[in-house]
């Protein structure tokens, strides 16, 4: 990844023939706008989680904070070949009755985040690996030396996303002007419908060239996995 997000914030601008920011304002409705199609970004980025448990056994642990979905859990780790946990319902009446299962499930107690159970306990100071699917960064400021986590290979499908939101802005504006003439609303009507789905036609090809990847962005990883 090594587009900024000043760039891809200028590129949005570019698109919609307003690099100046005049009609759409750069910092009050671009820079939202395009952090939001960042996060609504279908096409989630695989991480790596090297989890370090305490003093003591346990038989659950908190999951990364941008944690979205699970591809494997590896533990223990270091080994030839490598041991991978096997998905299993945490709610099975067998799942604690023997080690090499694992789940992940909404941590309950707290409302928010996600948690990773293992059926045999984790061991004192044990590592533990989860690769997963994680949701992009949203933390960005308009700088060129902040840069957005989406590859680079769908910078295009980002910036349609905002131009999708301008013209449908566009679109509702015209819709509330009593002076706006019918032809006008028919072709921003066309206009947008036709944009949004171009997008989601360029989104659905970006997927399918994923589907024979070792990581694709919806992977089940075993055949006790499960849709939530």
């Amino acid at each position: 990844m090594t587009i900024s997000f000043e760039s891809y914030l200028t590129a949005c601008l570019v698109a919609l023939g307003d690099s100046a920011g005049t009609t759409w304002s750069r910092i009050n409705r671009m820079m939202p706008w395009c952090i939001e199609a960042i996060r609504t970004f279908p096409i989630l980025r695989p991480m790596k989680d090297d989890h370090t448990n305490g003093a003591s056994i346990v038989y659950n642990f908190a999951a990364a904070i941008d944690f979205r979905e699970v591809i494997s859990v590896e533990y223990p780790v270091g080994g030839t070949p490598i041991t991978y946990l096997v998905r299993k319902y945490r709610l099975d009446p067998t799942f604690y009755k023997e080690a090499g299962y694992y789940d992940i499930d909404h941590d309950y107690s707290t409302g928010t985040g996600w948690l990773v159970f293992i059926s045999g306990g984790l061991a004192a100071s044990a590592h533990i690996y989860t690769q997963y699917l994680a949701q992009h960064d949203t933390a960005m400021t308009d700088s060129p030396t902040c840069y957005i986590t989406v590859p680079d290979e769908y910078i295009a499908l980002l910036i349609a996303n905002v131009m999708c939101r301008a013209y449908r802005e566009r679109l509702s504006f015209q819709m509330q002007n009593p002076t706006a003439q019918t032809s006008v609303i028919s072709q921003l009507t066309t206009m947008v419908a036709q944009m949004e789905q171009s997008y989601q036609e360029q989104v659905a090809m970006a997927v399918a060239r994923l589907t024979t990847s070792i990581v694709s962005p919806r992977m089940a990883s075993d055949k006790f996995d499960r849709v939530y």
